[in-house]
């Protein structure tokens, strides 16, 4: 979210557009509304001395002066202690402003939002505290520029992302992904956000993983997919196999795989639909390895291996 658009939405100088823009990241969890209020917070104690009236030092002491043969000598110590007093109120008000206004711009410097997305192409990017991620095509997440807080959190908004988190007892790592949040200290692992699930796969370490008030700690080659729904505890299932990976190294390992999971993954790799005409074949097993090969060289070596055929009928591939 561009700070500027919640400045001005604060101060009421927002357009229609961005007055529905920021009041819809806001709803979008808790994290956003907690930082909206914090700005406004600050924002508000800065206007608090907007309206502190100005002390004319020069005016004041003037009309001491012409006042002074009227009083007795030890007030002019009382009114010379007034005047200071007054002085200093406008120093303090000054620092005042000057704290607060720095304290907005660090809030706001410091908390500033990193997006990083995908369409057509897979990343790899280093996060602040040197953890990496790799994102799969059609992905996106969020995360501040710098972690000062109690924990090191992520916004996984959709897609896939495969982490590798640098260990850090002090500061956990924790990925927000629909009504999921995954805390770990260090380890790797996959989550896959769809429009109502959320999946996590452990390659190495321990997760936790907090839904719908149930907490579940997930170890190497276990897996659990979580629909935002869900009220009861999630079954935790054994990892099948290792091809949820293949857009870290753009690598296919098929071992014993059958036909039908070599397709589906071919499907989720490429956006192309693949249709088995006779069942039975599905079941037919691939043991083959293809590193940064294309989907034409992968299909050839399927084919000529189960003798098989293929047609395309318009947006599908249908194997004979």
């Amino acid at each position: 979210m561009k700070k500027e658009w919640i400045a001005k939405y604060i101060s009421g100088q927002a357009t229609a557009e961005e007055n529905a823009c920021v009041e819809q990241w806001i709803k979008e969890n808790a994290q956003h509304e907690k930082e909206y209020l914090d700005t406004k917070n600050i924002w508000d104690m800065s206007g608090q001395w907007k309206d502190v009236p100005e002390v004319d030092i020069d005016a004041a002491w003037a009309n001491f002066i012409r006042i002074r043969d009227e009083r007795a000598g030890n007030n002019t110590s009382i009114l010379r202690t007034l005047i200071r007093k007054s002085t200093w109120w406008n120093v303090a008000i000054a620092i005042g402003i000057l704290g607060t206004l720095s304290v907005w711009w660090l809030n706001n410097s410091l908390s500033e939002e990193f997006r990083l997305e995908t369409s057509a192409h897979t990343q790899r990017s280093t996060l602040p505290d040197g953890s990496t991620v790799n994102l799969n095509k059609n992905t996106t997440l969020h995360y501040r520029k710098t972690w000062l807080g109690k924990e090191r959190e992520v916004y996984l908004k959709r897609g896939e992302a495969f982490f590798d988190v640098k260990r850090d007892k002090s500061q956990p790592f924790v990925i927000e992904s629909g009504k999921t949040r995954i805390t770990v200290l260090g380890t790797s692992f996959h989550v896959r956000r769809d429009a109502e699930e959320t999946e996590i796969i452990v390659a190495s370490g321990s997760v936790k993983v907090n839904y719908a008030n149930q907490e579940v700690v997930l170890k190497p080659e276990q897996m659990m997919v979580i629909p935002d729904t869900s009220k009861l505890r999630v079954k935790v299932d054994t990892v099948p196999d290792h091809l949820y990976r293949y857009y870290i190294h753009q690598e296919f390992v098929f071992e014993n795989t059958p036909l039908s999971r070599v397709f589906d993954t071919l499907k989720k790799a490429y956006d192309i639909q693949f249709v088995i005409d006779a069942p039975e074949k599905g079941n037919l097993l691939l043991s083959a390895t293809f590193e940064q090969q294309t989907l034409a060289e992968i299909l050839d070596v399927i084919v000529q291996t189960f003798n098989l055929k293929v047609e395309k009928r318009g947006n599908k591939y249908h194997i004979k």
